[in-house]
């Protein structure tokens, strides 16, 4: 008895804590462009825990921390075979909504979209998976071995109830495998995919970005996610931004951004980079940068770059026609809501009809592994 006491004195300080912490951060939103392609750019984490599994805080806490980092959808994926603070609270038979249910009411109070989900948590490989647009959780009670819950011959069995309840099912860190730090597409997740359990994977988890898993996104027509697959609270602050799936939703709702991700409209945010298909990249990219030229004189002049997002973008100029970038000695940066200038010397036979052609590489830009956005800016 003193020891569940004692848990539950823990538990309330946890939720002190983490409510404390959540109004700290105020960090502002990451900001884009409002319409890309037709299309309205949703910032999501569909990967968070709470103390319901291996968290370390209150479900309605990750509400308070996507609305202070300007997230716009969230699903909290408590482990479906992992619970360790359950026996401490008295059973083992909580219901696996909880979380989410505890958090419903501050997620729509706050006007941020809550997505019921689920961590299918095995043993690797296959590895852990999250289903998300479930519609209940206790049915996946029947979908492993009681005396060794991971038992990953399992996974067929959960899988299926996800399908059955017309989840979206994504694969989550597959570096986090045998061996430890190798993204490896094992037997038997080629199996699985070519069943149609895996609709996308985590191309980024938390902070780590294999390109390798993007080439498998690209290559098999997968989805394209990153989740920060938070335990902790969240560190997101000082004005980084969190790890983050930007969905190209037809609106703001639930039914949009499920039809998003079904639709492989995505791009995955994690430290100043965007990685995903060309198509949004560079839409993102032209309407974030304005071009002008000041203080003209004579054959000089200087282009000027302007960012209206709170991306910064890394620039390489790879060549520009009809003039010399007098004073670019290689890369430059157009900071987030800032601009800069390069000093422009025009040919002796500049045809000003013809404007001004710079083709660019985007370093921080990813559309391919290891390889950035090529794009060119045209100047009149």
């Amino acid at each position: 008895m003193r020891l569940k006491k004692l848990f539950f004195l823990l538990i309330l300080l946890f939720i002190v804590y983490s409510a404390s912490y959540a109004q700290e951060i105020r960090c502002s939103s990451l900001r884009l462009p409002e319409n890309i392609l037709g299309y309205k750019p949703l910032k999501c984490d569909f990967h968070l825990h709470t103390i319901f599994s291996d968290g370390l805080v209150w479900p309605s806490v990750r509400v308070d921390e996507a609305l202070a980092e300007g997230l716009d959808a969230i699903a909290i994926t408590d482990h479906l075979e992992y619970r360790p603070h359950m026996k401490n609270m008295g059973t083992d038979n909580l219901s696996h909504s909880f979380g989410y249910e505890f958090a419903k009411k501050a997620a729509d109070a706050a006007g941020i979209i809550l997505i019921p989900g689920i961590e299918i948590t095995k043993e690797a490989p296959p590895g852990h998976f999250n289903a998300i647009f479930i519609k209940d959780a206790n049915k996946f009670n029947n979908c492993y071995n009681k005396e060794n819950p991971r038992d990953g011959r399992f996974i067929r069995k959960a899988l299926t109830e996800a399908r059955d309840q017309g989840a979206f099912i994504f694969w989550n860190h597959p570096w986090f495998q045998i061996p430890m730090n190798k993204s490896i597409w094992f037997p038997i997740i080629d199996s699985l995919y070519n069943e149609g359990y895996i609709d996308g994977v985590e191309v980024v988890n938390a902070t780590k970005y294999d390109p390798v898993i993007l080439s498998w996104v690209q290559s098999k027509s997968l989805t394209n996610i990153a989740n920060t697959d938070l335990h902790t609270p969240s560190g997101y602050n000082n004005g980084r931004y969190r790890t983050m799936t930007i969905v190209f939703a037809k609106e703001k709702s639930a039914e949009s951004i499920r039809e998003a991700l079904e639709e492989r409209r995505t791009v995955s945010y994690c430290n100043e980079m965007l990685i995903g298909d060309k198509v949004f990249l560079e839409e993102i990219f032209k309407k974030s940068i304005q071009v002008s030229f000041q203080s003209f004189i004579d054959k000089n002049g200087m282009l000027v770059l302007k960012n209206s997002s709170s991306l910064k973008f890394d620039v390489k100029i790879e060549k520009c026609e009809n003039a010399k970038l007098s004073t670019y000695t290689g890369g430059l940066t157009i900071p987030a809501n800032g601009e800069t200038a390069v000093k422009v010397t025009f040919n002796d036979n500049y045809d000003k009809n013809k404007g001004l052609k710079v083709e660019i590489s985007v370093l921080n830009l990813e559309v391919e592994p290891n390889t950035p956005l090529k794009t060119t800016i045209n100047i009149l």
